[in-house]
């Protein structure tokens, strides 16, 4: 099994990638979002961070939230700012009282990271964990959903766009699930920010979290979440500061918000937030249609090479490939693709260990389109991939000990 990532010896840095298929890990920043970040660093080294912080007031306290408000189409005052998806999806759904008595659902393509915590509070709560099933074409089975779904299922995670796979699960379908429910619908929409349109005033969840560092193109360690009047209402937050909350006199403790900033630390990477300002005001002319069809290409070119097994499952797909070959383990695969100058990641079976690892794929590449992918990346990707499967597969096989398995 492979133990994680590995940067190949002596890879290509970025300025020589001949095509980048990581977004799905982090997106390549517009000038505009770096010439923003730097703007910010020149005036902090030149006054300090406090007075330069001071000088960005309407970006960082309103401007921002307004950016994620008009791209996703909610309330700025649904907004909560954070360091990451994780961190977002950690800090809400642990402001959720849960007891003995409730139901969490969850589905095959829940990232690691969400199953950890809601494992850890499991334990401390008591309350079930519930996996809902998949059909058998990899879609989350609705028809089971509306069987089962009672008042006891407290909260419905959903992995939007897993980071193993490009499925796609339709929110509306759920939406309207749990409406008029006790149930708060959760989407880590991590992957799918940016890569696809969501419209959160046609299709409302309880929470949303992702990140800026993906297909939303923006700086590393930015993330927020976007929740409901519904999900704020039950929900109080673990950790909290002086930037939002404040002793009174009889030393008891008031908001000083009632928006979704309460759960934010005021202590953040103030540059990178200053950044992703600039990036989200981007994401707004997105070409959703361009995107859509960049997917498909690059899913119909790998379909096609032999040797190569595709991993992919669901009805709707959209950014995310998951691939592994008969005859190269996936970290050779990976290696030789960035030493042909593809910029693509392995990935960990074990970062989705209800579908990757339950398939017995312990590792597998991932390629990933985004906003700025090209046509000519998409063929130039293709084609190294194909005469590394081409060569490889003219050696002899490798021992069948050390073959993938497929979904």
């Amino acid at each position: 099994m492979s133990t994680g990532p590995r940067t190949p010896r002596n890879a290509p840095r970025a300025p020589l990638w001949n095509s980048y298929l990581n977004t799905a890990g982090s997106g390549l920043q517009s000038p505009e979002t770096r010439q923003a970040v730097a703007g910010f660093l020149a005036l902090e080294a030149a006054v300090g961070s406090y007075f330069a912080e001071r000088s960005y007031t309407d970006v960082l306290n309103d401007r921002v939230y307004q950016a994620v408000s008009e791209l996703f189409h909610c309330s700025a005052d649904d907004v909560a700012m954070s360091d990451s998806a994780t961190r977002a999806w950690h800090s809400a759904v642990a402001a959720i009282s849960l007891t003995e008595r409730d139901t969490v659902w969850t589905t095959p393509y829940e990232w690691a990271g969400n199953l950890l915590l809601l494992r850890n509070a499991q334990k401390k709560a008591g309350f079930a964990i519930e996996e809902v099933p998949l059909t058998p074409a990899g879609d989350v089975d609705l028809d089971w959903c509306c069987r089962h779904l009672t008042d006891d299922v407290a909260l419905f995670s959903v992995t939007h766009v897993p980071s193993c796979t490009g499925t796609v699960t339709p929110l509306a379908p759920l939406a309207d699930l749990v409406r008029g429910r006790r149930t708060l619908l959760a989407v880590d929409a991590c992957q799918s920010a940016g890569l696809i349109p969501l419209d959160l005033t046609a299709t409302p969840v309880d929470l949303l979290t992702a990140t800026g560092k993906k297909a939303l193109l923006g700086p590393r360690g930015t993330g927020f979440a976007v929740m409901s009047e519904r999900f704020r209402a039950v929900a109080e937050p673990v950790s909290v500061d002086v930037h939002t909350h404040a002793f009174g006199e009889d030393d008891g403790i008031r908001r000083l918000t009632g928006t979704a900033r309460r759960f934010e630390l005021g202590e953040k990477a103030v540059p990178s937030f200053v950044g992703l300002d600039t990036a989200l005001r981007q994401a707004r002319h997105n070409d959703w249609g361009r995107i859509a069809d960049l997917s498909r290409e690059l899913l119909e070119r790998v379909r096609q090479i032999p040797g190569v097994r595709v991993h992919t499952a669901g009805t709707h797909h959209a950014g995310i490939l998951c691939v592994t070959h008969e005859r190269l383990s996936a970290e050779d695969l990976w290696s030789q693709l960035c030493w042909a100058g593809v910029a693509c990641w392995l990935i960990d079976g074990a970062h989705t260990p209800h579908h990757l690892l339950r398939a017995g794929i312990p590792a597998a590449v991932r390629l990933a389109v985004g906003p700025r992918t090209t046509r000519e990346e998409i063929d130039y990707g293709a084609s190294a991939l194909e005469g590394i499967s081409r060569r490889a597969t003219a050696k002899a096989p490798m021992p069948a000990a050390a073959t993938t398995g497929s979904v």
